[in-house]
């Protein structure tokens, strides 16, 4: 599949899946007729039909040109290479890079032999190499005979004249001048294959440039006049040209080695593709450029780094598995340069290609994690073959991530020169090589795009009940009936909702919240809504009282109600994280004392599936030591001020992680602790959460829902908003924001005022 990549001045690839994504079309399609657009003064003869229903309507820009806002870069399918950058400075290791794009995929070592590489940009038909003491040649590539090229010669050539193998030429230049010359003893026929003793081949490309390439070069026949130049050469040393072509070496080193398993996992399923290479050298496999170009002065230039040698060497051998239905085998590792913080899901034959938030791919340096481009109307126009655009609908979009996704289609509507309707239907591709980055500095890096129309100022949208079980209740609407699991905590303490609130993430399940000895009738009716399989209440019979579990059980559709308790709130959160795996990226740390800074900190817990411990100020619970150390995080990320976890607690507790470090997310108050979770997401979050700042049950609802939809949770005063607040929203790409709680905790000033955040 053609990608674009923005590092360098080279435009390189990343993998791809035809059959099971579909071929995206190239820039300069043929099948679509350039058409001259109309001059404006073209009179139109005909109304254009009613929107399709549901559609995203967008009609001619005034000026001539559509503004578009987009995430990413390349289909985002698989691993983003920003986001596995990303997540080696977060800490993870390349087998938990690869596990977090891959899912499901199992890190296998398997013996791989030497591969085919078609070097189709020698596309000229002939295959010329430079001569250099001991070239030898044979008639094919697994031959044991070969034959020495006699000296006196500085070039060779093979060419053929005719339809059989029987028709290639081998000829020697001597002075300008072409000769045949066959070494005694070698058969006349392709394929003729090229050797050194140091283990690499000159090769000649149409432009002139000697490119020096590793392995053996061989001249193929294939039924035609116009020979393929292949490179048989090892997996180790293709790849160490083809990861610096794929990925910045500047990337952090497990980034490096994830990239080095996805290319070899890639090139080793592609093993017997063609009768005549395994793999190609472009973008429209993996760019492989050989090790370098010969300069003037005998010289290399390499295309190899030391760092990405590393990365290979690092993991040779090392490919991902997945046991499809018919067995285990290669998985296909498509990647793309960034997934503008969501993946792009690739299809029911490939599982472990889904879609999913990425919280990486925000990381500093990715300039096309978000951006704005341009579309102008007569760039459609010629691309799609209508001479006058007038409106452009949205048809479907994935409904991954922001926008409700990538377009999948999309309608181009107007007039042909007649002035009768006409249409185009498109696909999201289609859109995006009309005006494709980099060609066009203002283009189309991704289909991750909406089109943006006239900004509209509108307040913020509230979420509340007349008291907190009914706010809680309405929160929970987010959520549709049949849910797996529900979530219940006491609404009198925060505590084992606040683990709650985080663990919700996983299940993607709502929390609700009761009295310690009834059940609040707007709870029992959400939960009646909601029909969960099953409800999990978190805290002892102190929080959550036996006779409301019994109650709880009518509305579980399998009767069942587990309860994670303990001793104590450390014991219980600890018993919640104990439902994590080991080795988990990261795990959060709050203050079990007190309850503002940990409230954005579980939304965020919730969103990245992250584990929520809380802490004695001055001292670690052993409890909590205990399963931290179970857990073995990749990092710990304390959330509050020292006053809320002590330097030494936070240190106590870094031991555990496996740097040994911890990183802390704080301000000068809550609201600046809130400011500080919500730089977490990325700039292009379009929605987020808003709650008191001094009242903590709408807080702990709202984590759940805010986590559930990648959303940042943020804080405020009753009656304004604090600054640290505004340049949270500030920072983000905001199309909703919800306050949850009613006027009493949140006033309509605030919510007045919080509404300027939007876009």
């Amino acid at each position: 599949m053609l990608l674009r990549r923005f590092w360098t001045a080279v435009v390189v690839a990343g993998s791809a899946l035809a059959v099971a994504v579909g071929q995206l079309p190239a820039q300069g399609d043929s099948t679509r007729p350039a058409v001259s657009p109309v001059s404006p003064s073209t009179p139109v003869l005909t109304a254009l039909p009613p929107p399709q229903p549901g559609a995203e309507v967008y009609r001619r820009p005034v000026d001539g040109s559509y503004t578009v806002s987009g995430r990413g870069f390349g289909h985002g399918i698989g691993m983003s290479q920003y986001g596995a950058h990303g997540a080696g400075l977060a800490g993870l290791t390349h087998a938990q890079i690869l596990g977090y794009y891959y899912p499901g995929t199992r890190l296998d070592t398997h013996s791989l032999g030497r591969l085919r590489v078609g070097i189709t940009t020698d596309d000229d038909g002939v295959v010329r190499v430079a001569h250099r003491s001991g070239l030898r040649v044979r008639n094919a590539a697994t031959s044991t005979t070969t034959y020495a090229l006699p000296s006196g010669r500085d070039q060779w050539r093979v060419l053929a004249t005719g339809t059989t193998a029987s028709s290639c030429v081998l000829q020697g230049r001597v002075d300008g001048v072409w000769s045949t010359t066959w070494p005694a003893g070698l058969s006349r026929s392709c394929p003729l294959t090229f050797s050194s003793p140091e283990g690499s081949v000159d090769l000649f490309l149409p432009d002139g440039s000697l490119r020096v390439y590793r392995g053996v070069l061989s001249a193929v026949h294939t039924g035609t006049p116009t020979l393929q130049t292949v490179n048989r050469v090892s997996m180790q040393s293709y790849l160490r040209s083809v990861v610096p072509s794929e990925m910045p070496t500047s990337f952090h080193p497990a980034a490096l080695r994830s990239q080095a398993v996805s290319a070899r996992t890639y090139a080793a399923r592609g093993v017997g593709a063609t009768a005549f290479y395994d793999t190609c050298d472009t973008v429209a496999c993996q760019v492989y450029r050989g090790r370098g170009v010969r300069t003037s002065t005998g010289a290399i230039t390499s295309y190899e780094h030391p760092d990405t040698d590393a990365a290979v060497g690092a993991t040779e051998g090392q490919v991902l598995t997945y046991p499809f239905a018919t067995g285990r085998a290669l998985a296909t590792t498509m990647f793309s340069s960034s997934s503008g913080g969501h993946t792009a899901p690739g299809s029911a034959a490939h599982p472990y290609l889904s879609a999913h938030p990425d919280a990486y791919d925000g990381v500093a340096g990715n300039s096309r994690h978000t951006w704005t481009g341009e579309l102008p109307v007569s760039t459609l126009e010629s691309a799609f073959g209508i001479p006058w655009v007038e409106r452009v609908q949205v048809l479907e979009r994935d409904g991954f991530g922001s926008f409700g996704g990538r377009i999948v289609t999309a309608r181009v509507e107007g007039y042909n020169s007649a002035g009768s309707y006409t249409y185009r239907d498109v696909t999201g591709p289609d859109l995006r090589f009309a005006r494709p980055y980099p060609t066009y500095r203002d283009g189309l890096s991704s289909h991750y795009v909406t089109f943006v129309a006239e900004p509209t100022v509108r307040p913020a949208t509230r979420i509340a009940g007349d008291n907190r079980y009914a706010t809680s209740a309405a929160v929970s609407e987010a959520w549709p009936a049949g849910v797996s699991v529900a979530y219940v905590a006491s609404g009198r303490n925060f505590p084992d909702a606040l683990t709650a609130a985080a663990r919700s993430g996983v299940p993607d399940a709502p929390l609700l919240i009761t009295e310690p000895t009834s059940l609040p009738p707007e709870t029992a009716a959400a939960l009646a809504r909601l029909r969960p399989g099953r409800i999990i209440v978190v805290g002892g019979t102190g929080a959550v009282s036996g006779d409301v579990a019994a109650q709880l059980a009518r509305y579980a559709v399998s009767g069942a109600v587990q309860r994670i308790d303990g001793t104590d709130r450390y014991v219980v959160a600890a018993n919640v994280a104990a439902a994590y795996p080991a080795d988990v990226p990261r795990v959060y740390l709050a203050s079990g004392q007190d309850y503002p800074d940990a409230l954005a900190g579980a939304a965020l817990a919730a969103h990245q599936g992250a584990p929520l411990l809380i802490t004695r100020t001055t001292s670690l619970p052993a409890v909590v030591a205990e399963q931290l150390e179970r857990l073995s995080p990749g990092q710990l990320i304390v959330l509050g001020g020292t006053t809320a976890v002590s330097t030494a607690t936070a240190r106590a507790a870094a031991a555990y992680s496996d740097t040994g470090t911890f990183t802390r997310l704080s301000g000068t108050d809550r609201y600046g602790t809130a400011q500080a979770v919500a730089q977490s997401y990325p700039a292009g979050t379009t929605r987020a959460y808003v709650t008191s700042g001094t009242a903590y049950p709408d807080a702990l609802v709202a984590a759940a829902r805010a986590g559930r939809q990648g959303a940042p949770l943020v804080l405020t005063r009753p009656t304004s908003v604090p600054s640290a607040t505004s340049s949270a929203l500030g920072r983000l790409t905001l199309s909703s924001v919800y306050v949850v709680g009613g006027p009493r905790v949140v006033t309509d000033r605030v919510l007045a005022e919080l509404g300027l955040a939007l876009e």
